[in-house]
């Protein structure tokens, strides 16, 4: 379950790892209990966001996600309560 603080904060203090690939189109960060969310932006057809699974503070982010802008400068995480967190 989340917790009152802001999604952002949520997702940055519960976050252990941020990989990218070399063409910054593929990225995973990854949490303190072993939950992954993966990232994947190759062109306007392929944009998505999943989480290893569900039950897990990955699927609770992914959930609370509203938009993620991943490039060669960072990997920025959008959530519904208007909070973001950058990951670098």
């Amino acid at each position: 379950m989340l917790s009152a603080m802001p999604l952002g904060e949520f997702a940055r203090e519960n976050a252990t790892r941020y990989v990218v690939n070399a063409e910054f189109n593929e990225a995973a960060v990854f949490f303190n209990d072993g939950s992954f969310l993966q990232f994947v932006h190759k062109g306007r057809d392929v944009r998505w966001a999943r989480p290893s699974t569900d039950d897990t503070i990955a699927g609770q982010v992914s959930r609370a996600l509203f938009q993620f802008r991943l490039n060669a400068k960072h990997l920025q995480l959008f959530f519904e309560d208007g909070t973001s967190v950058e990951f670098i």
